[in-house]
């Protein structure tokens, strides 16, 4: 029997207990600074214009040299460099450069100066809950498991090689594994692989 991922909270409440979000699935929607792609947006019923959502996943590619993040109060953003190098001048606050697999954590309502061209991974959060990205390598046929975590959901974007899951899916480049507070997770690398895991916190 399916269950919701209702556990970490009524923000995610109506998600099927495991998601797996194909790169054809998301289609690239134009920003001011370039193309992006929504991979997992919670509660479902949410809309980022709306400014309703607790959680979402994202990529960009970063197009123009110079760009102004949108502002987004209320929200804590992580990005993490996927390929190229990033400058971000937070004005007022701080400034940050980026290189491959280094992640930045900034409040949302900052405004916040884009320099350089490259692609990221982003991950929002709505305060009250914390956000964590990190990078993984899996050699060719290196195995992972999860114990369950009841307050964290957790997602993993592949961004190069093959991984399997117990369940027999395969993931490939561009894909997303979410799965909800309190389940387990066993993979196994089918190549050298990268991914970005996205911990969340309620």
């Amino acid at each position: 029997m399916k269950r919701s991922l209702a556990k970490g909270g009524a923000a995610l409440a109506g998600q099927p207990p495991m998601i797996i979000r194909r790169s054809s699935e998301t289609p690239a929607r134009l920003w001011s600074g370039g193309t992006t792609r929504e991979l997992f947006i919670a509660p479902v019923d949410s809309d980022y214009a709306d400014r309703n959502f607790q959680v979402r996943l994202s990529t960009a590619t970063v197009e123009s040299e110079e760009c102004l993040f949108t502002p987004l109060a209320g929200y804590e953003r992580h990005l993490m460099v996927l390929e190229g190098a990033a400058h971000l001048e937070h004005q007022g606050h701080r400034s940050r450069d980026l290189r491959r697999f280094e992640v930045d954590t900034f409040d949302g309502a900052w405004q916040t100066l884009s320099q350089g061209l490259y692609r990221d991974f982003n991950l929002m959060v709505r305060y009250g809950s914390r956000g964590y990205l990190t990078h993984q390598l899996l050699r060719e046929q290196e195995t992972l498991h999860l114990s369950p975590e009841p307050a964290l959901l957790r997602a993993w974007y592949l961004i190069s090689g093959r991984v399997e899951l117990v369940s027999g899916e395969v993931l490939a480049a561009g894909d997303l594994l979410v799965i909800e507070p309190g389940d387990r997770l066993g993979l196994r690398s089918l190549q050298a692989s990268q991914l970005v895991v996205s911990t969340i916190a309620f």
